[in-house]
């Protein structure tokens, strides 16, 4: 085919169009690049994304965050920071970063609490606080503790072999209530024989299934706090009240001594369960302690029932009652013994499920005026101050180190501890870490992996070095 000078120039035209629209095409998308961000987290656990939690607490501010970084004049270190402060600037646009030298501003440094370079403070509205980690958890935490506002003190009853709230024995509850202590809560145990009363800025009190009888004035000082409008987290096991019955009348409730029980081998297999007095929770009240557990288990071994005292008791205060935990229809509560193979016996006194095995109870106080007053200017919401809470569950083994993990148990405890103490804007949100930054080796494989690089592979080497030198040395 002969060329002429017309397709010359046609082909021409059509390269310059091409070339054109190309360069078009690629500042088109360098534009788009430009105005428009996605990012995709691929790691395990989305270890490089806030989690929900996170992102739940960023939104329920409403004061201004910001982050003031005491580092030397370092621009990848900056940098670096930049990064890690974008993943929460993405959830809150408007969170600052500043940087700030500590060794030219070192009057700035002490009013925020630096004490060397390096450490972070973190500013919510007017309180402050300094973390040395950047980590996620140590992060949120702080965050979590200024947005409480001030320190929350919980008093745990003690005397009378209680759980015991700072043991980390597996029948403490110690690795519970450390993460409370970061979050902002301040626990004490308490004694009604040393000290005569619940100190008044508690938020509420803990009586964690005691053991030993209480002495009537202990119980009459308790009564008083309830009366008087203190909140409650009354956790009680099967065995009997232990002299606590006045306050069950208080209250309106019926707390018995049996066990619950559930003896389906298909759902133990399914949990991982051996026990029948191991029992799941599935179905749960209106209370926003429990809102969002739709779907989820939490696990409570050796639980009573709670119920509503159908005799009425002058004593009684004139309470909300809600039902907070029910188990499944296939349990009942064993009255007798425990022993070797358990079955239903409604002749004996059993009662068949659901069980009731937690409720709610809360209450509208009258203050005086004067009182309502200070309130206001000093609480956001003057109406949740003045109402008292009270939490019964027929339980206190789903709060020790060996359950806390099991299900949902630690989110549940977490949230009666935050509505307990009027925090209700955080419940829901607990942190969570990456599920594989923890490695764990038990005793057998561990002494193989020892021994194999301390004793097998050293000997291996040094012999096969020495069959190699001696067939060297043989030629």
């Amino acid at each position: 085919m002969k060329m002429t000078k017309g397709m010359h120039r046609s082909i021409g035209v059509q390269n310059a169009i091409f070339y054109l629209l190309f360069f078009a095409v690629v500042g088109l998308l360098a534009f788009l690049s430009r105005e428009f961000h996605f990012q995709a987290d691929w790691t395990y656990g989305s270890r490089n994304s806030l989690t929900a939690a996170t992102r739940a607490l960023l939104e329920t501010t409403n004061q201004p965050l910001k982050f003031v970084a005491y580092v030397p004049e370092d621009a990848a270190l900056q940098e670096q920071l930049r990064k890690l402060i974008a993943k929460y600037q993405r959830v809150k646009p408007d969170i600052k970063l500043e940087f700030v030298n500590p060794d030219l501003e070192p009057v700035r440094a002490k009013q925020d609490g630096i004490q060397y370079a390096g450490q972070m403070a973190i500013h919510l509205g007017e309180r402050s606080e300094v973390v040395e980690q950047t980590t996620e958890p140590v992060i949120a935490n702080a965050i979590q503790r200024m947005s409480r506002g001030a320190e929350r003190l919980v008093v745990f009853l003690e005397g009378h072999e209680e759980r015991e709230p700072l043991s980390d024995k597996s029948t403490g509850l110690n690795q519970f209530l450390s993460t409370l202590e970061r979050s902002g809560f301040k626990i004490q145990p308490h004694n009604l024989v040393r000290t005569q009363s619940i100190p008044h800025n508690a938020r509420f009190l803990v009586i964690a299934s005691p053991q030993k009888d209480l002495l009537p004035g202990e119980v009459d000082i308790i009564k008083n706090y309830v009366e008087q409008g203190g909140n409650l987290l009354w956790l009680q096991d099967p065995g009997g009240l232990h002299g606590l019955k006045p306050l069950a009348d208080v209250l309106g409730l019926k707390i018995s001594e049996g066990t619950v029980l559930d003896a389906n081998e298909q759902l133990h297999a399914v949990l991982g369960v051996t026990h029948p007095a191991i029992v799941p929770v599935v179905d749960y009240g209106q209370s926003a302690i429990v809102e969002k557990f739709t779907g989820s288990q939490s696990l409570f071994p050796f639980a009573t029932m709670v119920e509503r005292n159908p005799v009425e008791d002058k004593n009684a205060l004139a309470w909300n009652t809600q039902e907070l935990l029910t188990t499944l229809p296939n349990s009942w509560l064993e009255t007798g013994p425990i022993d070797g193979a358990v079955s239903y016996e409604e002749d004996k006194g059993d009662v068949l499920g659901p069980i009731a095995i937690g409720f709610t109870l809360t209450r509208l106080l009258e203050q005086p005026e004067s009182a309502s007053a200070a309130t206001t200017t000093t609480v956001a919401n003057p109406q949740q101050e003045r109402q008292q809470r009270v939490v019964v569950i027929g339980d206190s083994d789903f709060m020790l180190n060996s359950s806390i993990g099991q299900g949902v148990n630690l989110d549940l405890a977490t949230n009666i501890f935050n509505w307990l103490s009027a925090d209700d804007n955080l419940l829901n949100i607990q942190v969570s870490n990456a599920p594989d930054t923890h490695f764990a080796m038990g005793e057998t494989a561990s002494f193989v992996l020892a021994s194999f690089f301390l004793i097998v592979l050293p000997l291996s080497l040094i012999a096969f070095g020495s069959l190699i030198w001696f067939k060297r040395r043989r030629r």
